[in-house]
């Protein structure tokens, strides 16, 4: 009699984790398919490729420049840091949380930039003596 108590019990503890994981995928599954189909994911890495490529030329030129980037992101969040640009929706919180976070690598000369743009529609780049503000 107690090998069947075990055996019962461990078929409800393994059919509980069953439920935990297809309520977990029949919530996410619907925001991403949404995501997909909005053109935002595609939107978000064409974007970061696009800030990373930038910040690479901005980083390679030695003449001081202001560049407009006139995308609308205003949907996102822009986080510049270290040599990555990484843009996520807000909603999902942190940008580990996001499904679909795009995230481009870029090479910084002699700099740890740290920036944190919380929807933009318009992002200005600008490198003065050096020193490179996104704003």
């Amino acid at each position: 009699m107690a090998v069947m108590a075990k055996r019962g019990s461990m078929l409800v503890f393994i059919s509980i984790i069953t439920l935990l994981i297809a309520l977990f995928v029949g919530v996410v599954y619907p925001m991403i398919a949404k995501a997909y189909a909005s053109g935002e994911v595609a939107l978000k890495v064409a974007a970061a490729r696009d800030i990373a490529l930038i910040l690479d030329t901005v980083y390679a030129s030695p003449y001081d420049i202001e560049l407009n980037y006139d995308f609308d992101l205003s949907k996102f969040v822009v986080k510049i840091s270290a040599d990555k640009v990484e843009i996520y929706d807000p909603s999902f919180g942190a940008p580990e949380s996001d499904p679909t976070l795009a995230s481009y690598s870029f090479v910084p000369v002699d700099d740890k930039p740290n920036f944190i743009l919380n929807n933009p529609k318009k992002i200005v780049f600008k490198k003065e003596k050096g020193v490179l503000t996104v704003t």
